[in-house]
């Protein structure tokens, strides 16, 4: 019997392509075109499967957002209690919406296993954070006894937990163990470095959040074998959707934390600018799956519009961190071009009305701007803003996929 689709929650991106999925043969003329000589030539058909809709590639992405979340909303609310104070009330609030990310997890795993299993996985996940906390306050007041305290619990937590997630879905308790020591040094490592504001922090929170789509696919392929689900958790279209899913949500989570970097140092600071760093190593990531598909050209006009995006989100952080409302008016201008080229380049490559892609571009813009906005004047609700950011994209990659599926006659 086949088990039901689980309740990850879609992004916002989403609906503003909707249409897209029913009008793929459509294409907007003018500007770049992505298609190439190695590349695909024609529109996607409708009529084709969609693999990467199925409920196994749909468990992997929705997982992959999930966990990738989970890193970094930890690290966003380590650098919110380093910049304003672990007891403030930001602290507090990035903290609430790291636990709805919990909740959503949780949720996930009680609509498989049941709701017993689902108050656990509240109970020791929740446990887990705890012990982050508790090993950066440590840090913070350079309290050897409390780190090691941490660590000694988050090593205990790794013996339970793989216990528990072993036994509900047949995976060897050893190989979950594997994974979740793998989580829990490049966390901390991340945590070290945000507290001790080294300019190493972004990539080591990137690495970090990186790790994680190793735990989702092996997850969502032990689910997928136990529960028989439609689809293949492992194959092309599942793995092409983790990957949009997971290089999409650190676009917006290392955007997050060049702002919050340069808010608590400046944009000009060694940290700011292995922040930017950090970023466009996921920018090159998401232009090698742009050339995989569409060739050298189509990569490096990808690279040149994505980057002078970052740019003008840039322009953007500068202006309302200088109260300067003309660069803000400036940058708003330039993202707005922005979306208009960059959606005369993808929607022909995909297939996807430029229209529609105009739109989710515009959904993008619209929630990173709330975040950095939010991030900018010190506001309790930027996580958050952050999160809804995330969420976005998610729901981008979806749709995204869902045409590059299509598209390639991907399985």
């Amino acid at each position: 019997m086949k088990a039901k689709p689980l309740p990850i929650k879609v992004g916002v991106g989403a609906a503003a392509l909707a249409v897209a999925l029913t009008a793929c043969g459509s294409s907007s003329s003018g500007g770049a075109n992505a298609n190439s000589s190695s590349g695909p030539t024609s529109s996607a058909s409708t009529g084709a499967t969609d693999a990467s809709a199925s409920t196994a590639a749909s468990l992997r992405a929705g997982l992959d957002e999930l966990f990738r979340e989970h890193v970094d909303l930890t690290g966003f609310v380590v650098q919110t209690a380093v910049q304003k104070g672990i007891s403030s009330a930001n602290t507090t609030q990035a903290l609430n919406t790291l636990d709805k990310n919990t909740q959503a997890l949780a949720a996930a795993v009680g609509s498989v296993y049941g709701a017993s299993a689902q108050q656990q996985f509240l109970k020791m996940w929740r446990a887990h954070i705890g012990f982050f906390v508790t090993y950066t306050k440590g840090l913070a007041t350079k309290d050897q006894s409390m780190v090691a305290t941490a660590q000694h619990q988050l090593a205990g937590y790794k013996a339970q937990f793989s216990k528990f997630l072993g036994t509900a879905t047949d995976i060897p308790a050893s190989a979950i163990a594997n994974e979740l020591q793998g989580h829990i040094q490049t966390l901390e490592a991340a945590i070290r470095a945000i507290v001790a504001s080294s300019p190493s922090a972004a990539s080591k929170l990137q690495m970090a959040a990186m790790h994680m789509d190793g735990t989702a696919q092996a997850l969502a392929a032990g689910i997928d074998q136990q529960k028989n689900l439609a689809g293949n958790a492992d194959g092309d279209a599942a793995s092409l959707r983790a990957a949009l899913t997971g290089l999409l949500l650190q676009h917006v989570a290392q955007t997050a934390a060049v702002v919050q970097t340069a808010v608590g140092t400046s944009l000009s600071s060694p940290q700011t600018k292995a922040a930017l760093s950090a970023l466009d190593d996921n920018t090159v990531g998401l232009g090698k799956a742009i050339g995989s598909l569409y060739g050298g050209s189509a990569q490096q006009q990808f690279l040149k519009m994505w980057r002078a995006h970052i740019g003008f989100f840039v322009t953007y952080t500068a202006g309302l961190a200088g109260h300067d409302q003309a660069m803000v008016r400036q940058a708003q201008g330039q993202l707005a071009n922005y979306k208009r080229d960059f959606a005369r380049f993808l929607g022909p490559a995909t297939g996807l009305p430029a229209a529609a892609v105009s739109k989710d571009l515009q959904g993008h813009i619209t929630t990173l701007e709330a975040a950095i906005k939010a991030i900018v004047a010190g506001n309790p609700d930027a996580a958050a803003r952050l999160s809804m950011a995330e969420s976005h994209m998610a729901g981008t990659a979806a749709v995204l996929a869902s045409a590059i599926t299509k598209q390639q006659h991907l399985s």
